[in-house]
């Protein structure tokens, strides 16, 4: 019921009027999602028709409702469905053997342990009073990259030793990691959608967030019975792939951010929806000349007439 609710359920998404940017402004709002109309606010009535074109060839071919593969097929939303999905793994893998190293292994009492646990637990949700304005000065996959850094910097504390120090500086990092990753993939998955494509991206996500979150949470027991060091090598690949991932994605970020800024470049990425208006356009004034001339030859004849009857 789950994936048939997601993946085919109904919703009715759609984009509000641009009230004070001018008619042309709000004749291109309902393609538009939230971002997109506040960036036509910025440039005003004048300049609302380049996003007209833009956006109206987009338009035309997305009447239709997109299918979930059609939505993940932009590599950013896989990247970010495995980035929340290996957030929630690691930080449960590492978070749930934790409790059982320091007891069973190391001999640490439980107010010991539950000190570790709840420093941890704050440093997850602690970061969200300004994770939003680090979004917006780092950008979203920045602060991505800046979670996986936390975790590789939490793994390294766990392996250099087994005093309460390391155990501290290892869960606080884990949860800072967890809360800039987390937060930022989910940031990533919806951006550029409209609101009932997000809604049912959002539920894909969830369905593997939770299950790797759950698979992290089964597999900590297991692994901590072999050792404390055996969970923290279980985490490394999945924090490797995951900040390779990133890395390919910000490559290819600056790859597109490049060949807008380069004019050449630019000028060459016309969509046939806009080829297809340059020809419109041709046409229209083929016809306006054709107009403007049948007047003065409508006179010519007159005064021709004129004449022969003199």
């Amino acid at each position: 019921f789950f994936f048939f609710f997601f993946f085919w359920g109904g919703g009715g998404g759609g984009g509000g009027v641009v009230a004070e940017s001018g008619p042309r402004a709000a004749s291109v709002s309902s393609i538009l999602n939230d971002d997109q109309i506040r960036e036509v606010e910025a440039y005003g009535d004048d300049d609302a028709s380049l996003y007209h074109h833009r956006y109206h060839h987009h338009h035309h071919h997305h009447d239709r409702r997109r299918t979930i593969c059609e939505l993940f097929r932009p590599y950013r939303m896989r990247v970010a469905v495995v980035s929340a999905s290996s957030a929630m793994f690691v930080m449960l893998i590492i978070m749930g053997a934790t409790s059982l190293a320091m007891n069973r292994q190391y001999g640490y009492g439980l107010t010991t342990v539950s000190l570790v646990i709840q420093l941890h637990v704050c440093a997850m949700f602690i970061p969200c009073f300004f994770t939003g304005e680090i979004l917006a000065f780092l950008g979203k996959v920045n602060t991505m990259v800046l979670g996986c850094l936390f975790f590789v910097i939490s793994v390294l504390s766990g392996f250099t030793g087994a005093k309460i120090s390391n155990f501290l500086f290892s869960l606080i990092a884990l949860g800072m990691g967890w809360n800039f990753l987390f937060i930022g993939s989910t940031r990533l998955l919806v951006e550029g959608l409209t609101h009932d494509e997000q809604s049912r991206v959002e539920g894909v996500n969830e369905v593997f967030v939770q299950g790797f979150g759950a698979a992290g949470a089964l597999a900590s027991g297991f692994l901590v019975a072999q050792s404390w060091h055996t969970v923290l090598f279980c985490a490394i690949p999945i924090i490797v792939v995951n900040l390779g991932m990133l890395i390919a994605l910000k490559i290819q970020r600056c790859g597109q951010t490049l060949m807008v800024d380069i004019p050449e470049l630019a000028g060459a990425r016309i969509t046939d929806g806009e080829e297809d208006d340059g020809d419109d356009d041709h046409e229209d004034a083929d016809a306006a000349d054709a107009a403007a001339a049948a007047p003065t030859a409508r006179e010519s004849k007159t005064s021709s007439h004129s004449d022969s009857h003199s």
